[in-house]
């Protein structure tokens, strides 16, 4: 074999290999979110009536508010949001700890889209998910504007702004 053919299929088998090490190594790391993300699922399935799974949100505020969110259908087709208590574990809380609500009987991404477009307009939206915060299942708004970067939560249940915006420090 030529010098040229043997270090081209050398470089080959060098990239393959590190290609190969990247994806052990990123399965790894994101098997315990997979694996909290299937038992959310599967919670929000037998103790929230979840059907149809269409998203799956990771909302953690403190030690006390870790919830997986699964958004779909039920049985009947409408559509609904389950809050699945976490422990520091990792674990879902309990049946106890499921919350389902039809999405009609609260407030849809695109209602809170539109508020946010008519109370902050030009702010820039970082992230946009359903939560807890202070005892209530919430929308959890992270957006920056020519003032900073804030937090700002909205009820689910009607859309109403919970408190006062949370300004983080020293970001630009």
């Amino acid at each position: 074999m030529k010098k040229n053919t043997k270090r081209i299929l050398l470089t080959i088998s060098c990239i393959l290999l590190a290609l190969l090490a990247v994806q052990i190594y990123y399965s790894d790391v994101m098997s315990g979110i997979w694996d909290e993300e299937r038992a959310a699922v599967q919670t929000a399935r037998q103790h929230g009536g979840l059907g149809k799974v269409q998203k799956t949100y990771h909302s953690v505020w403190d030690k006390d508010s870790i919830y997986w969110v699964a958004a779909g259908q039920d049985g009947e087709g409408q559509d609904i949001m389950v809050w699945i208590k976490f422990t520091e574990d990792g674990k879902p809380a309990g049946e106890q700890a499921v919350h389902a609500e039809r999405i009609s009987d609260g407030t849809s991404e695109q209602q809170i889209m539109s508020l946010i477009d008519r109370d902050l307009p030009g702010a820039e939206i970082l992230r946009l998910l359903p939560g807890m915060y202070d005892g209530e299942y919430v929308w959890q708004l992270h957006y920056k504007n020519e003032k900073g970067t804030h937090y700002r939560f909205f009820r689910f249940q009607d859309g109403a702004p919970i408190g006062e915006d949370i300004t983080l420090p020293n970001q630009g």
